[in-house]
């Protein structure tokens, strides 16, 4: 029970602080100073007097309880003290009047709020807190950086004390959430962004993520908050380091519950591997999707591969289907592929062709195989079975069994996982077919995905252009002039424009393929980009980098390429010539040159490496 208190107490302790200054308060004064405290804000709250002259009779009743708690609040030892602290801005705040309505409680309310900001601000110092360095042993930044990593911790700690099961009327059950009022978590969350640049301030974000508003369905914590944690991931991937490390089960909450963050995370991938990073190798564009965790996330939360998904479905629609996009869905998918098959990710995660309609998914099952160290045979046996399902797929959109959007979306299954379309236009070159080439149906579906009626003519074309080749890569001499004409023959089809799309990869395997190919690089390379004449030094050196790293990407190591001495030999010779033209290129040119040329040396690394396990395995 407390105590009544009258002003010859409060005079008492008035002295009593006054002598002790900003000397070290000993810890038996400080327990009667915190009774004495607690006793006072009772006395003061318990008057029976109206709240619009409460102020004037207390300040009547203790004429000197202004100057006692400015002394309090100008002692460094009781602003230390946690509990006390509380106690005395407790007191300094029954002088702030919410509504002042006249002088007397227009000063008041100032006076409050100047001795709130004077004892967690010294900025108004030119030695800021030069006796509090003295007294605990440090220099005033790491006072501050040490204040503010103690409040966001016991701000952390009071969260984390909060019930973590609250009971759900919809689901009928308690579920794990701990919950506050919304205005509760928005306040809090926006008085913390301060402090999300203090290191360890990723305990606030982490306990704030897992609170949830109990008496609104709308996000409780503020806009703002939200934004600086996202601002603090924005170099994740081209840097490869934030701000601010946060867990991964503290990015899947935030990529849960708000969706810009999920935008900003995948529109910061798309940036780095396009603009910043575009010369990366497959191998290492897939290690940096998986440096986020962003493929287990889509994995163990169907909601947020569902909205990745839309998010690259509304990039392919924006950019008309364009090659770097379509590029990145395909990295993604095999990052999202080597995450599922992943040990870990397979005890806790879905497998990838449930997240597809069920008329899909046998489909998807057939994709998600991977061709590396399978037989020519066996994988002609796949193509097949993939060329059965979409020819039926085919049949039933004749029969208006099927609408153009259910088609579309068959497309993009198809662009997320096109290993099998690259292996068909491999199969078309080495595999030994008759009258018709296993994959036909899914290079037509690719190219052609809304137009069946174009099929027919890109089979033709298709089976034409690939027996010739086929017989050209076969021999251990040819004439350009007959690969030109076979490739001019089929480009020559007004009514298969997409044709191109498929000629590309077709001579990047045929370089590899063939024991001569890289010989006339130059003007094989200018008959896939169809260019009048001979392709120059740096597309030369990209079309065969991209060609190692496709061969790999469907092979592996497995595969032995006949050439593969004379194609490092070409690539050294390219990147020598590269080189040289960068020295020689005038001040204008030179930049541009070496901005073209570095990006395509980093990836040359990767392809030397393919080329030179290749050699073993031959010999």
């Amino acid at each position: 029970m407390s105590l009544e208190i009258n002003n010859e107490d409060l005079e008492t302790w008035r002295a009593k602080v006054a002598e002790y200054g900003n000397r070290v308060w000993e810890s038996h004064n400080l327990a009667e100073l915190k009774i004495f405290l607690s006793n006072l804000q009772q006395t003061i709250l318990n008057s029976k007097i109206n709240d619009d002259l409460k102020l004037a009779v207390n300040l009547k009743r203790f004429p000197n309880l202004g100057q006692f708690l400015a002394d309090l609040c100008n002692s460094n030892d009781i602003v230390l003290n946690s509990e006390i602290y509380d106690l005395v801005m407790r007191c300094v705040l029954l002088w702030s009047v919410k509504n002042p309505t006249n002088a007397f409680e227009e000063k008041s309310t100032s006076w409050a709020r100047t001795q709130i900001r004077k004892t967690v601000s010294y900025y108004k110092q030119e030695d800021p807190c030069s006796t509090l360095a003295h007294t605990v042993g440090c220099n005033p930044d790491q006072y501050n950086s040490e204040s503010c990593n103690k409040i966001s911790k016991e701000i952390s700690v009071k969260l984390q004390d909060l019930p973590p099961y609250t009971w759900d009327n919809i689901a009928g059950m308690m579920l794990p959430c701990r919950s506050m009022s919304c205005e509760a978590l928005r306040a809090l969350s926006l008085r913390c962004v301060p402090l999300l640049k203090v290191p360890g301030s990723h305990h606030i974000i982490e306990s704030l993520l897992a609170c949830h508003a109990s008496d609104s369905t709308m996000e409780p914590l503020h806009p703002g908050f939200l934004d600086a944690v996202i601002e603090s991931q924005c170099n994740a991937y081209s840097d490869g380091q934030c701000s601010i490390e946060l867990s991964y089960h503290c990015q899947t909450a935030l990529w849960n519950r708000y969706l810009p963050a999920l935008e900003r995370e995948v529109i910061s991938l798309v940036k780095t591997l396009i603009k910043r990073q575009p010369w990366l190798s497959r191998e290492h564009a897939v290690t940096l999707i998986n440096s986020r965790f962003l493929p287990l996330a889509c994995l163990e939360n169907p909601t947020i591969y569902a909205a990745v998904d839309n998010i690259f479905q509304a990039f392919v629609e924006n950019t008309q289907g364009s090659p770097d996009v379509l590029r990145i869905m395909d990295y993604f998918s095999q990052a999202l592929l080597q995450c599922s098959n992943d040990h870990t990710a397979q005890k806790k995660s879905s497998s990838i062709c449930h997240m597809y309609p069920l008329q899909y998914r046998s489909l998807v099952n057939l994709l998600l195989i991977s061709p590396q160290g399978l037989s020519i045979q066996s994988c002609c046996l796949h193509l097949r079975h993939i060329d059965n399902i979409l020819d039926e797929i085919t049949n039933n959109f004749s029969q208006h069994q099927m609408n153009q959007q259910e088609m579309y979306d068959l497309w993009l299954i198809l662009i997320k996982w096109p290993t099998w379309y690259y292996k068909a236009i491999e199969m078309i070159l080495i595999a030994d077919w008759n009258q018709k080439p296993p994959g036909l149906e899914m290079i037509c579906w690719l190219n052609y995905p809304l137009h069946s009626e174009k099929h027919d003519c890109l089979k033709k074309i298709m089976t034409s252009l690939g027996g010739s080749l086929r017989q050209l890569v076969k021999q251990s001499n040819f004439l350009m002039t007959d690969l030109k004409d076979a490739v001019l023959l089929a480009n020559q089809n007004a009514d298969c424009s997409h044709v191109m799309n498929v000629i590309q990869p077709m001579c990047q395997m045929f370089v590899m393929y063939s024991k001569e190919g890289c010989k006339v690089l130059q003007h094989i390379v200018g008959l896939a980009l169809q260019k009048k004449g001979d392709a120059n030094v740096t597309q030369q050196l990209q079309f065969l980098v991209d060609a190692v790293e496709l061969m790999y990407h469907l092979n592996g190591y497995s595969k032995s390429v006949p050439s593969s001495h004379i194609i490092v030999k070409q690539l050294q010779d390219l990147k020598k010539t590269c080189l040289d033209n960068i020295l020689s290129a005038g001040d204008r040119d030179r930049t541009l040159l070496r901005w073209q040329t570095d990006q395509i040396l980093q990836s040359c690394g990767f392809a030397e490496r393919c080329l030179q396990k290749w050699s073993v395995n031959k010999c």
